[in-house]
C-alpha cells in the first residue's frame, strides 16, 4: 500500500525484529450505556450480568484448554489469574449490589466497579501490580462485550503471516498467537512488565509497545518492521530500508544463538571475579525460564499473586505446596522469597483496613504483616516448611529500622517454636535476609548487618524515596535516576557495610540487570545481581568480556563525579569500549 515511510519509537518489550504486513485488531472499548432500572426489572437485570459473566468464564477455558495442550505454562498461569478475577468478591458482589441498591443496568455497574479496581491498582507500591490494571481492563471489557452482545474477536483464526497492530492486548489474546502466524506485534500502550510483554518475551515474538498512536497511522495490509530490541516501529517502510533491517535480523539470529553458549558459563570476569546471576521470577511457571537461561537460582520471588483477586485467604498449606515447588525447581541453588508485600486496603477482600491517603508510604509490607499477626504467621508457616525441600531463603520487605526487623524475626521464631511442638520438618537454619529499598536502612546498613544473613537493595523504591519521585507520574519521571550521585554513594555504603559484617549483598531492582549499569555495579561488589531470566545469557557475555579491575576503576571515578548525566557520559564511553559490536546490537546500545 501506498505512504511515506515513517518510523515511531515506543518501549521495546521483546527482542527481535519482525518483518511483514499488518493486521489491525479493533480493541475498541465498549460504550457503556447508563439506564435506571425499575425495581421489576431487578431481578432479571443481576442474572443478565451473571450470564455473561459465566459467558466469559466458558471462553477463557477453552482458550487455557487450548494453550495448555500446547505446553505453555507461563501462558497457562496468566490465564489462570484472569479467570481467578472472574471469580474476584469484590468484582461480582459489588456489582450486583450497585444494580440492586442503586438501580443501576449491569453495564453501568460494571464499569464503576472497574474504575474503582483499576484505582485500587494504581496505589500499588510495587510496579508488577501496577500493571495488573490492564488484566482488570481485559477481564471487565469481555464481560461488557458479552453484555452488549458484542463478537469476541479471536487471534487463533489468523491464518496469514502477520504482523498484529492493537490498543492494547489480553493475556487469553497473545496465548493464542501461533508463532508461525505472528510474527510481531505492536500496541498503543503497555510497557515492560505487562502481561503482554511478559507472555511476547515467554513466546519469543519481538514486540514494541507503548507507541501511544500505532493504531491511527497503520492500516491492515502495510508493510511494517518491528525492531523490539531498539523499540522502533518502521511503517512502510521503503526498499533500502527492508534490505537493511533484513541483514539486522539475521545478523541479531546468529548473535543470539551466539549467546547460548554463554547459560552453562559462570558469570566471571576475565581476571577471575565471581558473580551470582539470579532472577526476578513474578509467576510460578517461570521456573523453566530461570533453568534454561543459566541464572543461578532465584533472587526475588514475589508472593502477591497469592493473595490477589480472591475471596479467601490463602491457606498455610496453598503457601507451603507453592514455595516448595519453588525451591525444588531450582535447587541447589537458592530461592529468594519475599514475604507479601501489599497493603490490606486495595488487595485482601476478607481483611478490613481504611483507606489511606498515599498508600506507598502506608500501612504495607513487613508494617501490615506485623499488624496482621495470624495472615504473617500462615505464610512464614509455609516458607519453613518448604525449607527442607531445598535451599530456601526468607526475604522481609520494606524494613525501615531494626525495630521493624526484630518485631519479624520474634514472630519468625515463634512459628519455629509452633512447627517444633507440632512434629513438622523445617531447616533450622534457613537464612533470613532484608530489601534494603527505604533510606532509613540504607543509612544504618551496618547496624541492620549484624541482625541479618543478607541485604538486597531493591532499587526501584530506593530511587523513588531518596529522590522524592513518583517514576509513574509523567510529570517527573525524568528525575528518577539510577546513576544520581546520591544514589550510588548509598548503593556503595550498604555494599560495604555488609561486606563489614561478612553478609552477602545481592540487587534485584530493574538496575540490576541494564547493560549500562552492569560494569558500575560489578565494580561496586555486588555478590548477586538477580533479573529478568532472559537477560541472564547477555549479562553473562558482558560480564565475561571485561576485568574487574576495570569494573572497580570506573566505579571509583564515576563516584567523583557531581551529576547523573555526567556520570552515565562517563559510563557510556568506557562501556562502549568493553562491548563487542555484537552485545551493542543485541541490547540496542546505539539508542539508549
Amino acid at each position: 500500500m501506498g505512504g511515506r515511510e515513517t518510523v515511531i519509537e515506543g518501549i521495546g518489550a521483546s527482542p527481535g525484529i519482525a518483518i511483514g504486513r499488518a493486521y489491525l485488531i479493533d480493541r475498541s472499548r465498549v460504550a457503556v450505556p447508563q439506564r435506571q432500572m425499575a425495581r421489576g426489572d431487578i431481578s432479571r437485570e443481576v442474572a443478565r450480568f451473571r450470564r455473561a459473566v459465566d459467558r466469559s468464564k466458558a471462553q477463557l477455558q477453552r482458550v487455557r484448554r487450548q494453550t495448555a495442550r500446547g505446553g505453555a505454562k507461563e501462558l497457562v498461569h496468566i490465564l489462570d489469574t484472569n479467570l481467578m478475577l472472574l471469580e474476584d468478591a469484590f468484582l461480582g458482589d459489588e456489582t450486583i449490589r450497585l444494580i440492586r441498591q442503586e438501580g443501576m443496568n449491569a453495564e453501568w455497574a460494571l464499569a464503576t466497579v472497574l474504575q474503582r479496581f483499576e484505582r485500587a491498582l494504581a496505589t500499588a507500591r510495587d510496579s508488577y501490580l501496577r500493571e495488573r490494571k490492564a488484566d482488570v481492563r481485559y477481564i471487565g471489557e469481555r464481560v461488557l462485550r458479552n453484555l452488549v452482545g458484542h463478537a469476541q474477536a479471536s487471534i487463533a483464526e489468523i491464518r496469514d503471516q502477520v504482523i498484529i497492530v492493537a490498543h492494547d492486548l489480553a493475556p487469553s489474546d497473545t496465548a493464542l498467537m501461533h508463532r508461525g502466524n505472528v510474527l510481531g506485534f505492536v500496541t498503543d500502550i503497555g510497557s515492560q512488565t505487562s502481561h503482554t510483554a511478559i507472555m511476547a518475551r515467554a513466546l519469543e515474538i519481538p514486540a514494541v509497545v507503548g507507541l501511544e498512536r500505532v493504531t491511527r497511522e497503520v492500516r491492515s495490509g502495510d508493510l511494517l518492521i518491528v525492531d523490539g530490541t531498539e523499540g522502533k516501529l518502521l511503517i512502510r517502510p521503503r526498499k533500502p530500508t527492508v534490505a537493511e533491517y533484513l541483514e539486522k535480523k539475521e545478523r541479531y539470529e546468529i548473535l543470539t544463538r551466539e549467546l547460548l553458549k554463554y547459560i552453562p558459563l559462570p558469570a566471571e570476569t576475565k581476571d577471575g571475579f565471581r558473580v551470582r546471576l539470579a532472577a526476578n521470577v513474578e509467576l510460578p511457571a517461570e521456573i523453566s525460564s530461570v533453568i534454561e537461561h543459566g541464572a543461578e537460582g532465584i533472587g526475588l520471588y514475589r508472593t502477591e499473586y497469592l493473595y490477589m483477586n480472591r475471596r479467601t485467604l490463602p491457606t498455610e498449606e496453598e503457601h507451603f505446596e507453592v514455595y516448595r515447588q519453588i525451591v525444588e525447581g531450582v535447587a541447589p541453588h537458592p530461592a529468594t522469597i519475599r514475604t507479601m508485600d501489599i497493603g490490606g486496603d486495595k488487595f485482601l477482600s476478607p481483611v478490613g483496613v481504611a483507606k489511606e491517603i498515599n498508600p506507598a508510604l502506608g500501612l504495607r509490607a513487613i508494617r501490615f504483616c506485623l499488624r496482621e499477626v495470624g495472615i504473617f504467621k500462615a505464610q512464614l508457616r509455609g516458607l519453613l516448611r518448604a525449607s527442607v525441600h531445598g535451599n530456601l531463603r526468607i526475604m522481609f520487605p520494606m524494613i525501615s529500622g531494626v525495630s521493624e526487623l526484630r518485631q519479624a524475626r520474634a514472630i519468625l521464631e515463634e512459628v519455629k517454636g509452633e512447627l517444633l511442638r507440632e512434629g513438622h520438618p523445617f531447616d533450622k537454619h534457613t537464612r533470613v535476609g532484608i530489601m534494603i529499598e527505604i533510606p532509613s536502612a540504607a543509612v544504618i546498613a551496618d547496624i541492620l548487618a549484624r541482625e541479618v544473613d543478607f541485604f538486597s537493595i531493591g532499587t526501584n523504591d530506593l530511587i523513588q524515596y531518596a529522590l522524592a519521585i513518583d517514576r509513574v507520574n509523567e510529570h517527573v519521571h525524568y528525575l528518577y535516576e539510577p546513576l544520581h550521585p546520591a544514589i550510588l554513594r548509598i548503593i556503595r555504603q550498604v555494599v560495604e557495610a555488609g561486606r563489614r559484617a561478612g553478609i552477602e549483598v545481592a540487587m534485584c531492582g530493574e538496575m540490576a540487570g541494564d547493560p549500562l549499569y552492569l560494569p558500575v555495579l560489578l565494580g561496586l561488589g555486588f555478590d548477586e545481581l538477580s533479573m529478568n531470566a532472559v537477560s541472564v545469557p547477555v549479562v553473562k557475555g558482558i560480564i565475561r568480556s571485561m576485568t574487574y579491575r576495570e569494573a572497580r576503576t570506573l566505579a571509583e571515578e564515576i563516584l567523583g563525579l557531581p551529576t547523573a548525566a555526567e556520570i552515565e557520559a562517563a559510563v557510556r564511553e568506557r562501556v562502549s569500549r568493553l562491548l563487542t559490536p555484537g552485545l551493542q546490537h543485541l541490547i540496542g546500545w546505539k539508542k539508549r
